[in-house]
């Protein structure tokens, strides 16, 4: 028997079986590429957030950048909607941007209007702002960025005050005549109890230096907002401010300035801890009229007035 005998008989083509294996082939070739690529996109993403999260950097992130967001805009009542978003070359929170406006507390107040800005640090940790559609221009921004120049004479001030309804909210500054200390504010305070203060100007001139005194001290618990006495705002505030200063490095400083802040100011102004004018958002005309003539003012400037009326029966 010769060795043809033993094959099997070749079978006749079949164009029709062959084009259906071909695209079997075909399609399980794709599905596998489909996977790999499905798979590799998950452990690039899975990467991503484990790298630009390494250890405290999400939280790290929110102290420095959101700190000094707010620590540079004091015309701005400043609300973290969210954190922390994370590609391959970024990390993110999203913030909402809300100008202060004279009158109460309420949260419809204070967290109606405003813009949402996306802040982000790359994966060298460098941070992208100012973004496009923000402007420092608020209503607290001509008072505060005048605060050490030129100030308005107080027999002026008192003109503008007698023409408004004495019952009105008054979004102010207050600058003091000598910049005063934590004591001396606190006492100023409780002798003044009716403007109260809200944010502290710890430097004049140029971007603020400022601080919200209510600010919850980091070993606060999350998300409590204390309850103080306005006496003890200026002590509180000090506190925050130095601690926040005393977490910065000196790598922040590349990060800061973008805000518009320089490293040494913010430590010189911390270990001195001399406040040269406060913001209050919700004094009443009438007891700005008393605080005027007070020997410790240098000049009261006014940058937004208006009715309480979710107040009024």
């Amino acid at each position: 028997m010769t060795e043809q005998e033993f094959l099997p008989p070749i079978p006749d083509f079949d164009a029709g079986r062959t084009r259906r294996a071909v695209r079997r082939g075909v399609l399980r070739t794709a599905l596998t590429a489909a996977v790999m690529v499905l798979v590799a996109v998950l452990l690039l993403n899975l990467g991503a957030q484990w790298f630009q999260r390494r250890g405290d950097r999400d939280d790290r992130m929110l102290n420095v950048l959101g700190t000094a967001l707010q620590v540079a805009n004091p015309g701005y009542w400043t609300d973290v909607m969210r954190c922390c978003d994370t590609t391959p070359f970024s990390l993110s929170f999203t913030v909402r941007l809300t100008p202060l406006r004279a009158g109460g507390y309420s949260l419809a107040h204070q967290f109606s209007g405003g813009a949402v800005f996306t802040v982000s640090q790359n994966q060298f940790g460098r941070v992208e702002w100012p973004p496009l559609g923000f402007s420092k221009e608020t209503f607290l921004f001509t008072a505060l960025d005048s605060v050490g120049q030129d100030a308005p004479g107080k027999e002026d001030t008192k003109k503008v005050l007698d023409r408004l309804p004495e019952s009105m909210y008054a979004l102010a500054v207050v600058e003091f005549a000598e910049p005063l200390g934590e004591r001396e504010f606190s006492a100023f305070v409780q002798r003044h109890g009716r403007v109260p203060p809200e944010i502290a100007i710890y430097r004049a001139g140029g971007t603020p230096i400022s601080w919200r005194l209510a600010t919850p001290l980091p070993d606060t618990p999350q998300g409590d907002v204390p309850q103080l006495a306005a006496a003890e705002l200026p002590r509180n505030g000090l506190t925050g401010f130095r601690r926040w200063v005393g977490d910065l490095r000196d790598h922040d400083a590349v990060n800061l300035e973008k805000f518009g802040l320089r490293l040494e100011p913010l430590r010189k102004s911390a270990a001195d801890g001399l406040a040269y004018a406060y913001v209050t958002q919700h004094a009443r005309v009438r007891d700005l009229r008393a605080l005027v003539d007070d020997p410790q003012i240098r000049a009261i400037r006014l940058a937004d007035v208006a009715y309480d009326l979710t107040g009024l029966n």
